[in-house]
């Protein structure tokens, strides 16, 4: 059903309170500094190259400045499923140029619509963008308790992504960008200090200490399974999150030391409850501080801020793809992509 004109009227007045209470906040480079990753780390997350990804690719829709292309490409192997495959929505720009990359993180649920609007925003841009698709994980597994293999299997698929990235003669993956959201977030908040290869993150709705999440968290969906969670082993609120310490290690705040806090742009929501706001503040300060958007929203009425969320975001990708490749990464040829500067 299309929405009213006097919806449209509410939801553009309703947007514009909302942004007359954004505060928007620089790196504090005093308080953070990035620290060097542990061997132990850096091992637990190795991805071994491959040289042949079993790259599958059909169109699924094209415009004039872009073309969108479903990619499939060979998963990690986890030790679980040797048969597994990564899905992306790829959009290629069209032309021969190398472009920068922004990689699009997903939320939990839902069929994509979110994520295709900033892919899309940031294809029409200049860049070319790509949505990872979520791991279809069997209903079976979808537990609590299994967390932290996902989690490890969602690291591993996406630096698998970033290999792939470097192979397309278009694309100036030293200069590869994500883009989360919720989920999205914390998932941009794991591979931001994991993997060098990231210039820039924007890290949305997001936070740190997932088992405290986990246990609070006024999502219906995760409610759902905390209850199941809880009811199976005869456990508190507070005895479930105890319970979850020992099962989760894998988590935002045992590794964002470790990120640059220059390459990191967070958006909060000063009224989240689903990732409560405590947790994405505690998330701020172990990362260093870094640029930061605060929303005077919750985690759902967040989405009153996209339009200002996109033009921030894309300012934040221009200022550091513009900077020199970091010297760790090995220096491509390829001139200096021209993209779109002004706004929507």
């Amino acid at each position: 059903m299309k929405p009213s004109f006097s919806s449209l009227v509410l939801g553009l007045c309703a947007g514009t309170v909302l942004l007359s209470g954004c505060t928007h906040s620089s790196l504090n480079g005093g308080l953070g500094s990035k620290r060097v990753l542990p061997a132990d780390i850096v091992a637990e997350y190795e991805c071994p190259k491959v040289k042949d990804m079993e790259v599958t690719s059909e169109v699924t829709d094209q415009t004039s400045k872009y073309v969108v292309r479903r990619v499939q490409i060979k998963g990690v192997d986890d030790g679980t499923n040797t048969e597994r495959r990564i899905t992306l929505d790829y959009y290629d720009i069209v032309g021969s140029e190398r472009r920068p990359v922004v990689m699009v993180l997903p939320m939990s649920g839902g069929g994509y619509s979110v994520e295709r609007h900033f892919a899309v925003y940031f294809a029409g841009r200049g860049y070319a963008a790509v949505i990872v698709h979520r791991d279809k994980v069997p209903k079976d597994q979808q537990m609590i308790e299994n967390l932290n293999p996902m989690i490890l299997r969602v690291v591993l698929d996406h630096k698998r992504v970033i290999d792939w990235l470097e192979t397309l003669p278009d694309v100036d993956a030293e200069r590869t960008g994500i883009f989360g959201i919720s989920l999205g977030g914390i998932k941009g908040a794991m591979l931001a200090p994991l993997e060098n290869r990231i210039r820039a993150a924007i890290i949305g709705l997001a936070g740190g200490d997932l088992p405290h999440i986990l246990a609070y968290s006024t999502e219906p969906g995760l409610i759902k399974k905390r209850e199941e969670f809880l009811k199976q082993r005869n456990l508190t609120a507070e005895q479930g999150e105890a319970e979850l310490r020992k099962i989760i290690t894998r988590d935002p705040l045992n590794y964002a030391q470790y990120v640059d806090p220059d390459k990191v742009l967070l958006v909060l929501a000063r009224y989240d409850t689903v990732v409560p706001i405590a947790k994405g503040l505690e998330l701020k300060e172990k990362m260093g501080n870094p640029e930061t958007i605060m929303l005077p929203s919750g985690h759902y009425t967040a989405v009153l801020s996209i339009p200002y969320i996109k033009s921030e975001s894309f300012d934040f990708f221009e200022k550091r793809f513009a900077e020199p490749a970091p010297l760790v990464t090995k220096k491509r040829g390829g001139s200096i992509t021209k993209v779109q500067s002004g706004r929507r």
